[in-house]
């Protein structure tokens, strides 16, 4: 799908030698040069500074290796999806994080599986992983369709700025994560005045419609800091444990981090939980979709 001599530049400008390269893929360095020097020539270029020491990019190697990665990528994908159109099998990605398991829709699985099976072609189901990073769940939120089919999160019915539709498919408490060392961790319900003297990690505003509820009814009592949490990462479950502030967590949660405690707040504000997907899906993420749907329709959720 791609010059595989890319394969053989980018070895060579990220190790920075030519025998090095050659011995990470594997081939003779004679070989891995040819293919450098072949390529060059072929494009009238100068990727590399050769000298004793190795080699390093020229601006011009620079400007195409940082491209080559995306050149790459996209081939991949372009495979895999000429790929699955020829399967006998329908393959849905569903793309799981730490943070979004997609636990409501696994466990309607056993129920689907024989619909899915049955479908022509027959639907399975494939786990992507995905890091909880920007670039990794939120970026494939926003990407639907490329290389994730669906997700499982928590959305906004009002408040929703992500291109796709959603099908609900749970709703999950917004809870107080307590850590072990605060005094309030032996609580079992806490209430707002609870609160006095804590400091709280949520979502700015516009995170959506039960966090800014929820973010509203915290700024009542002027004794409690309300500190920004720019998104939800592992890291900030971490750094509230050994802090002792507090965060604000879905009920989803509930054993994600072993030094917090989610302990219910004395408010009824839950967090739809749906399966995402691509404003325009194919055809077997469209069967997919209508599938789940009824199935959560038949279980009155």
């Amino acid at each position: 799908m791609y010059d595989r001599r890319l394969d053989a530049i980018l070895a060579s400008a990220e190790l920075g030698s030519f025998g090095r390269a050659a011995a990470h893929l594997h081939i003779s360095t004679p070989a891995l040069i040819k293919q450098v020097n072949g390529f060059e020539q072929e494009h009238h270029l100068t990727l590399f500074k050769r000298g004793r020491a190795g080699v390093t990019l020229t601006p011009a190697g620079a400007s195409l290796v940082a491209d080559a990665y995306d050149i790459i990528d996209e081939s991949k994908h372009a495979l895999r999806r000429a790929q699955r159109m020829t399967s006998a099998n329908a393959s849905i990605r569903l793309g799981v994080s730490l943070l979004r398991p997609a636990t409501a829709l696994l466990d309607l699985w056993s129920r689907l599986a024989p619909t899915m099976a049955a479908h022509n072609p027959p639907i399975r189901l494939e786990l992507v992983p995905l890091s909880d990073a920007p670039d990794g769940f939120l970026y494939e939120l926003d990407h639907l369709g490329a290389t994730v089919d669906v997700v499982v999160t928590g959305f906004s019915r009002t408040n929703w700025n992500h291109p796709c539709q959603a099908v609900q498919l749970a709703e999950y408490q917004l809870c107080m994560g307590v850590p072990l060392t605060n005094r309030l961790a032996n609580r079992a319900r806490l209430t707002v005045d609870d609160l006095s003297g804590q400091r709280v990690h949520l979502p700015p505003i516009g995170g959506g419609d039960a966090l800014d509820d929820a973010r509203t009814r915290l700024a009542v009592n002027p004794d409690v800091e309300l500190v920004d949490l720019q998104r939800y990462e592992f890291d900030a479950f971490n750094e509230c444990a050994q802090s002792g502030d507090l965060l604000l967590a879905k009920s989803i949660w509930h054993n994600f981090h072993p030094s917090i405690r989610l302990i219910p707040m004395d408010w009824d504000i839950t967090v739809p939980y749906g399966l995402l997907y691509a404003q325009h899906p194919t055809p077997a993420v469209r069967d997919f979709v209508a599938a789940v749907a009824d199935s959560v329709s038949e279980n009155g959720q």
